[in-house]
């Protein structure tokens, strides 16, 4: 929960100013390279009127910010999206297809991918195709409408997957959707991409987590499809997760090499998130290094941490100590790239300061809670006058302090085994100890017998 907090806070601190930074570097990159000003224009609505020109279709958008004679001017993207259009039949659905200056492209295959859900039937998928008229419009009828069916207008081309989020149909109207598709290039030097990274690791008792989000901007008019762009980690890596968003844009891990961002980057800003581990052995410094984000403008490194941690990100500021309000203290260091500066291709990070008494925080205090106790049981044989009792109650609140910790994810899979396994083996001992011990009488009468 501290993790997704932290980096939630460092996104919205970070956001608008870097925002404005890489707007401002990739205007002054593009007006350097093309010689020429920036258009201006308004953006597009699937419920806007054309503010150009008139238009037949009250539904259509107005045409987006584009440059004026100059292909490399920064591009405003007009909007996707859907709306419910009371002319319109039910069960239909009309998609607009445009280009990125608004004008209609007939004869473009469009995929409609239908999702069914429900309790008696499960989940299942369909998909169907139409393909546009002279007015760039293809129109699916005779579908299904309520709440357990769910609709998704695409445009696969090239490789690339164009496409509006998921809607589902009224049972009073039907819908009218708008969908623009670019074209596309797979060579990040020729569009106008550029990024801010953000990094968050955290140090847990035998692993180091890390989170990175990439927020990617694409300030041209085509379309960045990456081929096999793969961002390089740590060779030891592990336990990599992403979770998938609602476009084809993620990222996949290659085993001992890194990350590769995968997917459809149209004109826009577009997130991409995704979290690793680390192994660490309790040592009092780790030092890790991973690749950058595709031409990044900006990036923050982000380390919670205790009073007597350190964070060096060589190439960086130096780190400021900051709060989340509620006691969890964070270091933190950012860095903006100007025009002139050369680009990065990696950060290292290195978190000094590090306890070195244990393999955690928790599991150190709970040694050292009972270290008396663990040491009484398992390396005395003949203890004197001990209250077994208390130190038996000692031990299973320790194991349920333990359980606890397991549960809050501030303790790794491989300190619970050990910790769990010595407190469990030290209750054993204490019942084998009180267990009584036949008197020679006895065992004299059972040889006999």
């Amino acid at each position: 929960m501290r993790r997704e907090r932290w980096l939630a806070v460092a996104c919205i601190l970070a956001g608008a100013m870097l925002a404005r930074d890489v707007e401002a570097q990739t205007d002054a990159s593009a007006q350097a390279k093309a010689g020429g000003d920036a258009g201006a224009a308004a953006a597009q609505s699937p419920h806007g009127n054309d503010g150009d020109e008139q238009s037949d279709d009250p539904h259509a958008a107005p045409h987006g910010r584009q440059g004026h004679g100059n292909p490399n001017a920064m591009f405003e993207a007009p909007e996707d999206g859907s709306i419910e259009d009371p002319t319109l039949p039910p069960g239909t659905i009309s998609v607009h297809i445009q280009d990125a200056s608004g004008k209609p492209m007939p004869g473009t295959n469009v995929t409609l991918g239908i999702l069914y859900n429900s309790v008696a039937k499960g989940e299942s998928r369909k998909r169907v195709n139409a393909t546009t008229d002279a007015q760039g419009r293809a129109v699916f009828d005779k579908l299904d409408t309520g709440s357990g069916v769910a609709y998704r207008a695409m445009v696969l081309k090239e490789g690339a997957t164009f496409e509006i989020p998921p809607f589902q149909l009224s049972a009073k109207s039907g819908m009218r959707a708008i969908l623009h598709v670019y074209p596309i290039e797979n060579e990040i030097e020729k569009t106008m991409v550029v990024s801010q990274a953000i990094l968050l690791a955290e140090v847990k008792d035998d692993r180091i987590q890390i989170q990175e989000a990439f927020k990617i901007y694409n300030f041209g008019k085509t379309a960045w499809v990456p081929n096999d762009l793969v961002i390089p980690l740590p060779e030891e890596f592990t336990a990599f997760n992403a979770q998938q968003g609602m476009t084809d844009i993620g990222v996949e891990a290659v085993p001992k090499k890194g990350v590769r961002i995968k997917g459809t980057f149209p004109p826009g800003q577009h997130m991409v998130e995704f979290q690793w581990q680390l192994p660490y052995s309790g040592q009092a410094e780790v030092r890790f290094e991973v690749g950058t984000s595709p031409h990044m403008a900006a990036a923050r490194v982000i380390a919670p941490a205790s009073k007597d941690m350190r964070l060096d990100v060589p190439g960086f500021p130096l780190p400021e100590s900051q709060s989340d309000g509620r006691g969890q203290r964070a270091l933190i260091t950012e860095k903006q790239l100007r025009r002139e500066d050369p680009p990065m291709k990696s950060i290292a990070v290195v978190i000094r300061g590090l306890p070195t008494e244990g393999p955690g925080k928790l599991i150190a205090t709970l040694l050292s809670a009972g270290g008396l106790v663990f040491g009484l049981v398992l390396g005395t044989k003949k203890p004197e006058k001990r209250d077994r009792n208390a130190e038996r109650q000692r031990l299973l609140e320790e194991l349920e302090s333990l359980e606890r910790a397991r549960l809050a994810g501030d303790v790794g899979p491989k300190t619970y085994e050990r910790a769990r396994r010595d407190i469990l083996d030290a209750i054993a001992r204490g019942f084998a100890e009180d267990a009584p011990t036949p008197s020679p009488a006895k065992s004299k009468k059972r040889r006999a017998s």
